[in-house]
């Protein structure tokens, strides 16, 4: 019997010992696959004014093109030094060094490595003392290169050498204004500088402006404190102006005592004059962190976001198990089935965030979710944290809802900022329907990656401005050679990679209007009632509008009598229509708009947006799925996990040739618009406050920087002009330099280049005093233009409001020509 117990002790000791072998043998060499998104390593580096921060500049892996790095801008003190302030984050700063370029980076005036900084409080302070060949009023590129770590990084940021920009006093200014409106301390000195009307919304604090009332600006009842302080962004700055942007986050405490985050953003354009500064526009925008562990987050209404625009990112599946929403540089996903609350991607932590998670330079798109709540979706822009630390592209990752993973399938690098790789992301960004492969629009190239070999291709190429648009959910792709005189429109299925083209008579041409759903709209022309004399102000009146599906077969007309429109709106699934109206004469009249609204399916989900009003909040934004949500308990919380994978499937893309002539426009803090027309860009930041730039960063307007006075020396004007010909070529052949046709912009705006020492020719009508119907403006002054004819050398004086009129009869038909500086 002993020996019976012994042989079935060792027996089960030898069974034991075999499942633990065969499971050490089954695991061998494995670990856990999955890791959540490392922390921010990167220092950050701050420019120095006095005893102020300002411009936090975050690090690049790779050099960027300067060209695309347009964001803050520093001015020089008045020894042509720079003081620098490096937190290095516990990294060790082995090397700096800086470089110094023109506007459009392709000539380097200095590159000097940094030889002494100086540690105080775990800082560095550096002093970079630049060279004296930098010019007066002209805008460099500075390239900073620091070790950390032993990684190579570059941080970038626009610099000026120019005496009496009143930096302080705007920085100063700019702070106080916010601390103020934090505190609710000294009101009344701030009062005054505010604009309150019916113009501004004082229901909610998801956007406020300069016309709010002073309650709204100092928070109303939500009694928030400071969480994270600003540190201003300098935009822009000139002799008289300045432009600052401060991001910054507070806390308050709901009605349950829990704490909740807002992250700010301000906007401040001022003018100094010698008694104060004065603030010309202001405007902020708050955004909520989502918590889904605060109380009330899920009500029968549906999930509330709290204080948010009206431009959530959300997208639903069709039977709304799921919906799938952005806040704040995080990607959430909520199942209705499970009551579960998934945090699928999130570059701020829930903990030890700071100024690097924080930074809001990318942007997070859905592209699909289907009903077990499995998604792809895309991060663009700057990477803050984890394995692309410090690197600008596009991310596309696969969401699994069952074990709460995300897999990176693609990175597409880029060395364009922000700013302008979202809008090219925006204009096409699919997933092919096989899921094999990915399609992106960047820098007026189409390109099909292969998410298997990570091949990238071009598709198409030379893609003009305005000329190209995507379908709804992006499977389709349209365009045409040009804005005006195109003959074919050609859409290219991105499933098939089928092409289909529609073409029209020979004496009309065809414009490309965008895209209603899945329908391609374009209009056609008579090339006869066609007028495109001055760019930006052409005349494209199309007697038909048709909606094509992806076959290329017709799915509406729109053709009405003597009606033509002019110009298309898209939104959703509405298209406003500009409209004229032909008279018995020929001519045109403006006639009332039309509409165009789409009859096909929706293929998403319901979810939708709603608002609630509370006392404390003011205006709450609640997204709703279809149906009412349990409130029986809270939410599950769930925060995925990426796999770790071998290898890389980061992608680069081939320059695809010459980039189009565009002009940039930067208003508000931001780049505001594109444009193919320099008129149309200078009536943009007219408008907006802002300033024109060209594709090499040179300034080419700007809104409140002239003189009050001045008066050319007309000796000095290239023949071409003072014989008065508006002829385009003729201007650039005579003078040597770009001509640039203003038409429809005011005379405030075009005397700019008269203040910038350019002569402007203006069309008039023909009188005894303009002769000829054109004159010259060759000065101006607080209260006249200085004037002269064509062919003649005296000049003669003309009172502005008789100038505005003169040229508004004529049609603000204005030609000049630019001289970009040489440096």
């Amino acid at each position: 019997m002993k020996k019976i117990i012994i042989r079935i002790l060792t027996l089960a000791a030898i069974f034991v010992l075999a499942v633990v072998g065969f499971y050490w043998y089954l695991n061998q060499g494995t670990t856990d696959t999955t890791e959540t998104m490392a922390e921010a390593t990167f220092p950050l580096v701050y420019m120095k004014n006095g005893d102020s921060l300002l411009n936090c500049l975050h690090g690049y892996t790779q050099e960027m093109d300067v060209t695309a790095m347009r964001d803050t801008l520093t001015p020089l003190e008045n020894d042509r030094t720079l003081n620098l302030r490096i937190d290095p984050y516990k990294k060790k700063i082995s090397d700096i060094s800086y470089e110094v370029l023109n506007a459009d980076g392709s000539r380097t005036l200095e590159n000097t490595k940094v030889n002494k900084t100086e540690e105080q409080d775990g800082y560095l302070n550096v002093t970079l003392s630049l060279q004296d060949n930098l010019l007066i009023n002209t805008e460099y590129a500075l390239k900073l290169k620091i070790t950390a770590g032993g990684q190579v990084l570059y941080y970038y940021t626009r610099i000026i050498n120019e005496d009496g920009l009143h930096t302080e006093s705007y920085l100063d200014f700019a702070m106080g204004f916010y601390e103020r409106c934090l505190n609710k301390n000294d009101l009344e000195s701030i009062s005054a500088y505010i604009e309150p009307s019916d113009e501004g919304d004082n229901s909610t604090f998801a956007f406020s402006d300069i016309h709010c009332s002073m309650d709204q600006l100092s928070w109303g009842s939500l009694s928030p404190q400071a969480y994270y302080k600003p540190t201003p962004s300098l935009k822009e700055i000139n002799d008289s102006t300045a432009t600052i942007v401060m991001d910054y986050m507070i806390s308050a405490k709901n009605d349950n005592n829990e704490t909740e985050l807002y992250a700010v953003s301000e906007y401040y354009r001022m003018l100094y004059t010698e008694e104060r500064i004065r603030l010309l526009d202001f405007e902020r925008t708050v955004n909520e962190v989502f918590n889904p562990e605060n109380t009330g987050v899920i009500t029968s209404s549906g999930i509330n976001l709290g204080i948010a625009g009206r431009d959530v990112e959300y997208l639903s599946d069709l039977k709304n198990n799921c919906v799938a929403f952005v806040r704040q540089g995080a990607l959430w996903e909520y199942q209705t089935s499970g009551n579960k609350m998934m945090e699928v991607f999130s570059f701020p932590q829930q903990s030890n965030s700071d100024a690097r998670d924080t930074y809001m330079q990318n942007d997070i798109q859905i592209v699909n979710i289907d009903e077990a709540g499995n998604m792809y979706f895309l991060v663009s822009g700057y990477m803050n944290r984890g394995r692309h630390e410090g690197e600008s592209g596009v991310a596309v990752y696969y969401f699994n809802a069952t074990d709460s993973s995300i897999t990176e399938c693609l990175f597409v690098e880029a060395k364009q900022n922000y700013e302008l790789l979202k809008r090219d992301v925006e204009d096409l960004n699919y997933i092919s329907t096989d899921r094999n492969y990915f399609y992106v629009c960047v820098d007026g190239s189409v390109y099909g990656i292969d998410f298997a070999t990570h091949q990238a291709e071009v598709l198409v190429s030379g893609l003009k401005e305005g000329c190209y648009g995507s379908s709804r959910t992006g499977r389709y792709f349209a365009w045409t050679e040009s804005t005006y005189d195109a003959s074919v429109l050609t859409i290219l299925d991105l499933d098939t990679r089928q092409k289909q083209t529609i073409s029209c008579g020979d004496s009309e041409r065809l414009r490309y209007l965008g895209f209603l759903d899945e329908a391609a709209v374009y209009g056609i022309a008579d090339t006869a009632d066609i007028n495109t004399a001055h760019a930006g102000l052409e005349f494209f009146p199309m007697k038909k509008v048709e909606l094509v599906n992806g076959s290329g077969e017709v799915v509406k007309e729109y053709s009405v009598g003597n009606y033509y429109v002019t110009d298309t709106v898209i939104e959703s699934k509405m298209m406003t229509m500009t409209r004229v109206e032909r008279q018995a004469d020929g001519s045109f009249v403006d006639a009332l708009e039309d509409h165009i609204v789409s009859s096909s399916a929706d293929e998403s989900g319901q979810a939708g947006l709603t608002t609630k009003t509370t006392s404390r909040k003011e205006t709450e934004t609640y997204l709703t799925v279809g149906s009412a949500l349990s409130t029986s308990s809270a939410p599950k919380v769930i925060r995925s996990r990426e796999t770790i994978q071998e290898g890389t499937a980061s992608v680069k893309l081939e320059a695809s040739g010459e980039r189009e002539e565009l002009y940039y426009v930067y208003a508000k803090g931001k780049l505001y618009d594109v444009c193919t027309a320099i008129n149309t860009a200078v009536k943009t930041a007219d408008e907006n406050l802002g300033v024109v730039v060209d594709g090499n960063l040179q300034n080419i307007w700007e809104r409140g920087n002239k003189v009050t006075k001045l008066t050319l020396d007309t000796s000095t004007f290239p023949d071409v002009i003072r014989n008065g010909s508006m002829d385009v070529a003729a201007i650039e052949e005579g003078t040597g330099r770009k001509a640039l046709d203003l038409s429809g912009c005011t005379l405030d705006s075009v005397l700019y280049y008269v203040s910038e020492g350019t002569p402007v020719l203006a069309k008039t009508p023909i009188t005894d005093q303009t002769p000829q119907g054109i004159v010259i403006i060759a000065g101006y002054d607080e209260y006249n233009t200085i004037l002269m004819n064509p062919g003649e050398t005296e000049t003669f004086y003309y009172g502005i409001n008789d100038s505005t009129a003169l040229f508004e009869e004529a049609g603000n038909v204005f030609m000049t020509y630019w001289d970009p500086i040489s440096d």
